[in-house]
């Protein structure tokens, strides 16, 4: 089994079918407009920065700055799946690399910034979420489409629903 990357992992706390399709390199609609508007926000913010560290070619961290390490989001409107994929960040280091720092959620259209600390608890959630992420991308299909309220903005709604239309 491949690693689980932290983009997968976010993507299960929104859409399990999104996290089952990106684990199994089916590619969503690369022209997509939000994603187009998410790549542009993470070129033209933070310049000064330190951007796109790889961690053991399956982590992509957003920003370094002063040993705190940054994830840059368009808005934060799915602040807590955001949040979990940061703490997924500073779990892998802590628990892979031995670095013990901390991260914090940026979202510069908003003018917003939360600051995170990996806690035990955190720690014990992130072990559970990936064996249940595991146990779902395992499956030789994936779940069926479930209309949620992020599918009208999600790069996967024509392959989710293209037949209903």
């Amino acid at each position: 089994m491949k690693p689980i990357s932290a983009h997968i992992f976010q993507a299960y706390l929104t859409c399990p079918r999104e996290a089952w399709l990106q684990y199994h390199n089916i590619s969503s609609d690369q022209e997509h407009e939000l994603l187009a508007l998410g790549r542009l926000i993470h070129e033209t913010s933070y310049k000064r920065d330190k951007k796109e560290i790889f961690i053991d070619e399956f982590l992509k961290i957003d920003i370094v700055r002063d040993e705190v390490i940054a994830e840059v989001k368009k808005s934060s409107r799915s602040k807590e799946a955001a949040k979990m994929q940061l703490l997924y960040y500073l779990y892998h280091l802590k628990h892979e690399k031995g670095i013990d720092i901390k991260g914090i959620l940026l979202f510069p259209k908003e003018r917003k910034k939360e600051e995170v600390e990996l806690t035990k608890k955190d720690e014990h959630k992130i072990e559970e979420m990936l064996k249940e992420i595991e146990r779902l991308v395992s499956h030789p299909v994936p779940p069926k489409a479930k209309r949620t309220k992020y599918c009208r903005s999600c790069a996967f709604y024509e392959y989710c629903f293209a037949e209903e239309e």
